[in-house]
């Protein structure tokens, strides 16, 4: 065994909440599943096995609450295996609510903390359902076991008795179990009976082993660890530990209040060991399994029962302290599909040798540096000598030389100066093309990495979307509505960052379409519509985004009553016109609710004002179009990964600045004549729509040259929405790596994070919404001036 389980270890406690998050989403999934069809065994069986999974993990961490809570919920789901129990809606109710206590004992061990609340209730009820649906008496696993005796040496725990696991080691595993013993240790055999009545039986041998571990290590256990950890009750396990402290504070420590009957420790001879064994058995090697051993005083024999107890509220301080920094890491986990992991190792393969060719390139264009070195001091020395020979070559043809001889001899002597560097040409044309071959090859792996890991980011929406039909349950409970919940493109795929930012505008989206869309089951009677109202939650990619619906068959928004309430609220002018779609979306304005009264779901005007910020914080998009009488569909538009974006790359001054392209309704060149003034703010009519303007150069305080005729005006928004961005030069578009903005920066307005270009300068990334909101506030602001909203 290794410290791995060792109650405190960080990376087993993150690995058990990771995984106890899995089983609770497990155990929902599957309640509901049953309520719907009450003869789904293999449903049944499922949760029957996360709710043993998650009992025998936490008790495995020392979490005994959770631990004996989940033992309570698994007698219950037993009986309904068995059919002794019958599947109605208070049963799936009293899971569910069981489950949410689970969830809060999660949530308070992940805060470092331990849950305070009273289960006694749910306890009960669920005790007696179990009681009421047996036509025996109550389960005996539930009634409260008879006090344990003084854990005093009982013939019963000696490894030779009847029933117990025979201990034969040969003379090879006993000299391999002796060299696990560290100086100052001794090797021992630790006996243990543990009690049948115990409600949590199957998991003893592993509280034994938690608690055994304090004292020394454990190398190994007979039956195996394996063996220990499966839902079997084993009435006797043997422990050899390597531990300095003696047989009693041992036995002290190993016997468990409730949970063991007898503990019987003795130090093992090497001869007689080894004149017991029978037979040759296949080797074990030892794993250190535990921390330091740590010393302890000798108690008296009745005083066994209390000094376990002690020790273990001794160690909840660092068990509770664990879990938070396990918590802080659990954001951080990724499940991740092995080929996409494999695929990735083959890339990198592929970098590796692309980077020594690299490498190799790099060593030639070094000696072709070089030779040109060699061969430009030969060919200025060739010059030179030339030039020097000028003057007597003048001298021979005064002197009568023939001119052809003179030609003939500068010529024998240099006339290779012309092709000189042919060869070197050459040359350098070969590895100038095996470069660029590199090169391509590079971009071409440093594609398909990108993609790569960016694929590794990408988790399924059903994360978000398991969510729902409890959430569903509920609302129709809570509102007296029978509604159908659809699921459609749960393994549609985005980024893990978006999924995380996810839950709360859809959680609202949902609750709308419920609460507001669906009528009750007497009005969609009287509208001849089925009785029960359908909502669809629905995923799908759409290039590079996703595109979510919500979608309900009910009575769909009133327009002239959000038109009222709008009006009522001051939200809009009385004599504004508006077509029923932008009506429509007057919903998404803050404070705005058509709810009569205030409830626990809706009412106070928090929801979809909420939904859109946060939308649009992830550079999505949200629309609702609706029919009266037939129903509603909110849409919501995302981008895949908020990590890399399409950017359009525009200059302002010397500066240079991005605008995602998602944000990008177009671009026109205009003379600046062409921009107009209206109350001191700048419009642009652009095909009889009149659009704000806003100058990038004065929002960020930038020189720049306005005597120019021309200038770029890149329209940006929705269609509802829109307004001009002045700019100098459009430089074009490009793949932007977003990176987030810290200190002062963090509060520029228009600004949401920075990208390096490929040139190693920075360029600031626009934040289209922020400079949205800032139009509508020179609009309300002209509007105050000119006294129209008055």
């Amino acid at each position: 065994m290794s410290d791995y389980l060792d109650a405190t270890n960080e990376e087993l406690l993150k690995d058990y909440f990771s995984e106890s998050e899995l089983m609770v989403d497990n155990l929902e999934s599957n309640i509901l599943a049953i309520e719907n069809d009450p003869n789904n065994h293999d449903a049944i069986d499922e949760i029957f096995r996360a709710a043993h999974t998650l009992k025998g993990n936490s008790a495995t961490v020392e979490f005994s609450e959770i631990a004996h809570f989940a033992h309570t919920m698994e007698d219950l789901l037993d009986e309904v295996r068995s059919d002794k129990v019958k599947v109605t809606e208070d049963v799936v109710d009293t899971l569910l609510t069981a489950l949410d206590v689970i969830k809060a004992m999660l949530e308070a061990r992940t805060n470092g903390s331990v849950y305070g609340e009273s289960v006694d209730e749910i306890t009960e009820k669920i005790k007696g359902m179990i009681a009421g649906g047996t036509s025996a008496s109550p389960a005996p696993k539930a009634a409260s076991p008879s006090p344990a005796p003084a854990p005093a040496p009982k013939p019963a725990a000696q490894s030779t008795s009847s029933g117990a696991p025979t201990v034969s080691l040969s003379e090879y595993e006993l000299a391999e179990l002796k060299q696990g013993c560290e100086a100052g240790q001794k090797l021992w055999s630790i006996s243990v009976s543990f009690d049948e009545n115990n409600p949590m039986n199957s998991v003893g041998g592993i509280q034994v082993f938690a608690a055994l571990k304090a004292c020394g290590t454990v190398l190994k256990t007979i039956p195996d660890f394996d063996a220990l950890y499966e839902d079997e009750f084993h009435k006797e396990v043997v422990y050899f530990v390597a531990s300095a402290n003696t047989a009693d504070q041992l036995e002290d420590t190993a016997f468990l209040d409730d949970v063991t009957l007898s503990v019987d420790a003795k130090n093992i001879d090497d001869a007689v060991a080894a004149d017991s064994t029978p037979a040759p058995q296949p080797a074990v090697t030892p794993a250190p399994a535990a921390e330091a051993p740590k010393a302890a005083a000798p108690e008296p024999a009745p005083q066994a029962a209390a000094q376990p107890a002690a020790q273990k509220e001794a160690a909840k301080p660092a068990a509770k302290a664990a879990p938070a920094s396990g918590h802080a890491q659990q954001s951080t986990i990724l499940r991740v599909d092995s080929k996409r992991v494999d695929n990735l190792m083959n890339l990198v393969s592929e970098t590796v040798i692309t980077k020594a060719s690299f490498n190799q390139s790099q060593q030639q264009f070094a000696d072709m540096l070089i030779q040109f070195q060699t061969l430009d001091t030969s060919y200025k020395e060739k010059i030179r000598r030339m030039f020097e020979q000028l003057p007597q070559y003048l001298e021979e043809i005064q002197n009568g030389v023939a001119v052809k001889d003179i030609k003939t001899n500068i010529s024998n002597e240099f006339g290779d100066i012309a092709t000189f560097f042919d060869a070197f040409e050459n040359r350098f044309k070969d590895l100038n093309s095996k470069f660029h071959s590199s090169t391509q090859n590079l971009g071409r792996i440093t594609g398909e990495l990108q993609e790569g890991i960016m694929k590794i980011r990408m988790v399924p929406i059903s994360q978000v979307f398991d969510r729902f039909p409890r959430v569903v349950r509920d609302l129709q409970k809570d509102l007296g509505k029978k509604v159908n919940l659809i699921l459609e493109g749960e393994d549609t795929e985005l980024d893990k960052t978006v999924v995380d930012d996810l839950m709360d505008p859809i959680m609202h989206c949902v609750r709308n379409s419920v609460d507001h869309g669906i009528e009750s089951p007497e009005e969609r009677k009287n509208a001849g519509k089925d009785e029960t109202g359908t909502v669809l939650l629905k995923a799908a990619n759409e290039g590079n985004s996703i595109v979510i619906d919500v979608v309900d068959d009910g009575g769909g928004i009133n327009v002239d009553k959000v038109k009222a309430k709008a009006i009522d609220k001051g939200l809009i002018h009385p004599s504004k016109v508006l077509s029923d779609q932008e009506a429509a979306q007057l919903i998404f304005m803050p404070g705005f609710s058509t709810a009569e009264k205030i409830t626990n779901v809706s009412g106070r005007g928090v929801g979809l004002d909420v939904v859109k910020t946060m939308i649009e914080k992830l550079n999505g998009t949200i629309q609702v179009t609706s029919e009266h009488g037939k129903g509603s569909k909110f849409s919501i538009r995302l981008p895949l990964t908020l990590a890399i974006i399409q950017g359009l790359l525009v200059r302002v001054g010397r500066e240079v600045y991005s605008i995602p392209i998602a944000s990008v309704i177009e671009s026109v060149r205009v003379k600046k004549s062409e921009i107009n003034t209206i109350d001191n703010y700048e419009v642009l009519n652009v095909r009889n729509e009149v659009i704000s303007v806003l100058r990038l150069s004065r929002l960020f305080n930038i020189r720049t040259n306005e005597d120019g005729e021309y200038c770029f005006v890149v329209i940006v928004g929705s269609q509802d929405k829109k307004i001009g961005v002045m700019v100098d030069n459009l430089i074009g578009e490009e793949d932007v790596v977003i990176k987030p903005l810290r200190d002062q920066f963090t509060q520029s307005p228009g600004i949401s994070g920075a990208s390096i270009l490929g040139d190693g300068s920075v360029s600031l990334i626009i934040d289209v919404t922020q400079l949205l909101e800032l139009g509508v506030r020179q609009e309300i602001q002209a509007r105050q001036e000119t006294g129209f909203g008055e």
